[in-house]
């Protein structure tokens, strides 16, 4: 069996190669001004560090991943009818329309409140008579296949290389969520659910063929840096997703923002292609001194056996540290979830905001993100200053971020009832940094994947990944009983404690590699 997959491995790379030199020789014949552009781009690439490309191509990944993922969050409101039987109207000039999340907008969905402020305009628009459950199943069919696909992803990618794992996830969700509009005017809701699971099974790979590829091309001493600037762009896809749909929907038809999204995907392939390789030794434009530094720095690039790797899932699951990394995970999602929910809704009722101010309010909505985005980048940059100078270790840099990260919803929660509505400023400045603080949990857990295990970094993501994106299945069917139980505030900050003890920035001892040919041969 290892000498057959061998076989096809090779057989879909040299096919692969095959179709490119024809693509390249059919473009330089007939489309000379695009091959000399081609050529230019290129020169240009080169005199850049290739980490720094790959790196800038998997933050807009994420991005891109984003931005898909939320927009029908937003379109959903102007899909179904306003007048909906079953809901009683409330003022639309107390709902923002660039503030939109899992929670806030079922429960707007279940208590009539619409975000469509141009529906008089739009009136010629199609919308169709979707019950609240119904709605909540669409809501909902993302998760459950970008659940499904983390871990087979993460196998994927570690065998045939990240690069065309992560390129054609995307583009997959990409002319999905071009085809969303048609299948909702022509398959109805139940073609929707089924198109949004395909997207999520497609977006899965995102977080593990990420972790593959910086594996490869990212040294531990940058791996802060890199790695927060990488992995946070989930913070400019959620502001981008919320501000530029809003400003869509202001002149045109919902349609149009899965139209945007999905072309913006599409120009993102063609770069990433591009430019960007599985691993160092691939690429053609990268400079001989910088080869030879990440060969230095990483001794992981030339790990991948031709045989094929078996995973250690029993040391994996046995692994306390691994263990850390999965109930952080979890508590981090449930906590994004719980502030894109609680935080916008909580800024309207005080502030109360008119609906003509909703361009403005729409800056302001997107601040808490970006600011999150910036501090993830600087708390990176300066764990990997700490660490090179050998101030503190990576397991206690890795320890202190994450701890950061942990009090924010704690703080948020036991503080949030003690402060006055009138005081507006002082809840908007408190709910700001509640936000901003979650930063630091990129230069915290979400780097330990790449520390504890750079041969399975995917693998890990993947595990993890999948466990946490579960908050986005259960969250919708339990938020509501959850938040009258006292205990479990108590019992989430327990948790984010331990997990905090138990994380580690230290190589594991599954880490070491077993091709898989022993396995079979003790077998035998």
């Amino acid at each position: 069996m290892a000498a057959v997959r061998a076989n096809i491995q090779t057989f879909l790379l040299t096919w692969t190669a095959q179709q490119s030199l024809l693509i390249k020789a059919w473009i330089r014949q007939q489309l000379p001004w695009v091959h000399f552009l081609h050529q230019h781009l290129f020169d240009k690439i080169n005199a850049v560090p290739q980490r720094f490309i790959l790196c800038f191509f998997g933050f807009l990944a994420i991005v891109n991943a984003y931005t898909m993922r939320h927009c029908l969050d937003i379109a959903l409101a102007h899909v179904v009818t306003p007048m909906h039987k079953h809901n009683r109207m409330r003022d639309l000039k107390s709902v923002k329309l660039s503030s939109f999340n899992l929670y806030e907008r079922m429960q707007q969905h279940r208590n009539g409140t619409w975000l469509s402020a141009r529906d008089k305009r739009r009136a010629h628009a199609e919308t169709y008579d979707w019950s609240d459950q119904l709605q909540t199943f669409i809501l909902v069919s993302f998760y459950v296949g970008y659940v499904l696909s983390h871990v087979p992803s993460a196998q994927l990618a570690m065998r045939y290389g990240g690069k065309w794992v992560l390129a054609f996830g995307i583009a997959i969700a990409a002319v999905l969520t071009m085809l969303t509009p048609t299948a909702v005017k022509w398959g109805g809701p139940l073609a929707l659910i089924l198109i949004r699971l395909l997207i999520g099974l497609s977006e899965g790979p995102t977080y593990p063929a990420l972790s593959e590829l910086m594996s490869k091309w990212v040294p531990a001493k940058e791996r802060a840096t890199l790695g927060s600037l990488v992995l946070s762009g989930s913070q400019i896809g959620i502001s981008m997703g919320n501000f530029i749909s809003a400003l869509l929907l202001h002149r045109y038809d919902w349609s149009l923002i899965f139209y945007y999204f999905g072309i913006c995907a599409l120009l993102w392939f063609v770069g990433f292609t591009s430019f960007c390789y599985s691993a160092p030794e691939e690429s053609p434009f990268i400079q001989l001194t910088e080869k030879q530094y990440l060969q230095k720095e990483i001794p992981t690039v030339k790990r991948r056996i031709r045989g094929g790797i078996t995973t250690p899932w029993k040391d994996i699951f046995r692994n306390l540290p691994m263990w850390g990394l999965i109930f952080a995970t979890v508590q981090y999602d449930w906590s994004q979830i719980q502030y894109a929910a609680e935080v916008p809704q909580f800024i309207r009722d005080a502030k109360q905001l008119p609906l003509a101010e909703n361009f403005l309010n729409g800056l302001q909505n997107q601040m808490p993100y970006i600011m999150n985005w910036l501090l993830s980048v600087l708390s990176g940059a300066l764990s990997d200053l700490l660490v090179n100078y050998e101030i503190f270790s990576v397991t206690v840099m890795r320890k202190i971020m994450t701890f950061v990260a942990a009090m924010a919803p704690n703080l948020y929660n036991s503080l949030l009832p003690c402060l006055s509505c009138s005081e507006k400023a002082d809840i908007f400045a408190f709910c700001h940094c509640a936000i901003n603080v979650l930063g630091s949990y990129y230069a915290g857990i979400k780097l330990a994947p790449l520390d504890m295990s750079p041969n399975f970094a995917a693998t890990l993501m993947g595990i993890a990944n999948g466990f946490g994106s579960l908050t986005g299945i259960v969250g919708p069917l339990f938020k509501h009983r959850l938040g009258r139980w006292s205990q479990f505030k108590v019992s989430r900050a327990l948790i984010w404690l331990i997990s905090t003890l138990l994380i580690s920035g230290e190589k594991q001892p599954f880490d070491q590699l077993k091709p898989v040919s022993l396995e079979s041969d003790k077998n035998d």
